[in-house]
């Protein structure tokens, strides 16, 4: 056991986790289509950027070669930020987005409303938080999910705690 954890631990990290499909539209009620969402991770395949523009959402998508959204400061308008940041960089993309002092939504890990630094985050700015009632695979063709992911966000649902079904089907 002890090994294991030494194992994971010292791992190279691994952020290429691409949102599926069904994990953005239990969000999509509560977006407003007279507002224009920041995608800032989207390096040209970013199912959150196709599915809001499915359904009559405006969306910037940049990547990290556009803008880099944890060193520079976007020189255009928008009203809200929407993506699916590297975990490993969870902490500094939360504070990114409180320092921006505009609506968003992250797909983090529900682990992530553990920490200390984050924990002071959530209480001197608050949080919502769109708890899927499943977890959701990243992994195609496997189903080995070991995490819930859900929806952190701040001023998009104005209420704190939320559940929401995943439907595999993608229903609305």
């Amino acid at each position: 056991m002890k090994q294991t954890m030494i194992n994971y631990i010292t791992r190279a990290k691994y952020d290429e986790l691409y949102t599926p499909e069904e994990a953005i539209y239990p969000i999509l009620k509560y977006l407003d289509k007279n507002k224009t969402y920041w995608e800032c991770t989207d390096f040209g395949d970013s199912n959150i950027t196709k599915i809001l523009k499915e359904n009559g959402f405006n969306v910037i998508s940049t990547d990290k070669e556009q803008i880099d959204f944890l060193e520079q400061t976007a020189k255009f308008d928008f009203d809200a930020i929407i993506t699916n940041p590297p975990y490993s960089l969870k902490n500094e993309f939360l504070k990114k987005c409180y320092e921006y002092n505009k609506p968003f939504l992250l797909l983090l890990p529900l682990t992530a409303l553990e920490g200390k630094e984050r924990g002071k985050l959530y209480k001197e700015n608050g949080i919502e938080l769109i708890i899927l009632d499943k977890r959701v695979n990243f992994m195609k063709n496997k189903n080995n999910v070991w995490f819930n992911t859900s929806w952190f966000g701040k001023g998009i649902t104005h209420k704190q705690l939320i559940f929401e079904k995943v439907d595999e089907n993608n229903e609305k």
